[in-house]
């Protein structure tokens, strides 16, 4: 039960009642009903304050399903709002949200479907290996809106890391134009010593957004071969 969890989260962080009352702004009150039990049914505002007054976020389970986020603040209340009904209450709330389900469904038109193609979508780093574009076998198939993917792109690479920063974020994904060069300014994905990564080239050096990385300076010794350009970053909404 979340009192439970709440009078465990007190003790971890040795608070009183009245500091938690102090730093939430909740009244001492308040906190002793919610503390003791005698609260069934908290305001969710009320445990969110009281909760980030121990330096914590308030998470009701279950706050995850398989591949996808953290619900919001919004769908979290309505989950507390929902449990707060009688069973009565909720077979009617789920019969009229299903009748308000298929009113937008009717009244929204349906977009067509874009037509897509598919590319092969690799990750970096890459290992060398098998001589495909990023020396890998780590990719799939991935179908693209195609008027996402500019014409000349031939695979695409999803970016880890932050090194990019802001131009390019951990995750995204940007398509790729295999060329054996690059021109001063253009950003590509590198693989050097069987490692792939993706920096500007400016300076004879390959260099990071993020200034926290220095420039990257190969080596004589160093196998250095250039992937591709790369053309754009690949929007979800698109």
């Amino acid at each position: 039960m979340i009192t439970e969890k709440i009078k465990t989260l007190k003790k971890q962080s040795k608070m009183t009642a009245h500091d938690l009352s102090e730093k939430s702004g909740i009244p001492l009150p308040t906190i002793h009903k919610l503390l003791s039990g005698e609260t069934k049914n908290p305001k969710y505002d009320t445990l969110k304050a009281v909760v980030a007054a121990m330096d914590y976020q308030l998470q009701l389970e279950p706050i995850q399903t398989e591949g996808t986020d953290h619900y919001s603040d919004q769908e979290i209340q309505m989950m507390v709002l929902y449990r707060q009904l009688s069973a009565d209450g909720q077979f009617l709330f789920a019969e009229n949200l299903a009748q308000f389900i298929a009113y937008e469904q009717e009244r929204i038109p349906k977009q067509p479907a874009q037509p897509t193609r598919e590319l092969p979508l690799y990750l970096l780093p890459a290992s060398a290996g098998v001589g495909s574009y990023l020396d890998s076998d780590q990719y799939e198939f991935r179908p693209f809106p195609v008027s996402a993917a500019p014409a000349s792109a031939k695979y695409a690479v999803r970016i880890t890391g932050d090194s990019m920063e802001p131009a390019f974020f951990n995750g995204d994904i940007v398509f790729v134009e295999p060329v054996a060069d690059l021109n001063e300014g253009d950003v590509g994905i590198i693989v050097i010593n069987s490692e792939g990564y993706i920096k500007q080239y400016r300076d004879q050096q390959f260099i990071s957004f993020n200034p926290k990385y220095p420039p990257i300076l190969p080596k004589a010794y160093d196998s250095v071969r250039i992937a591709g350009r790369v053309l754009s970053k690949y929007h979800q909404t698109q």
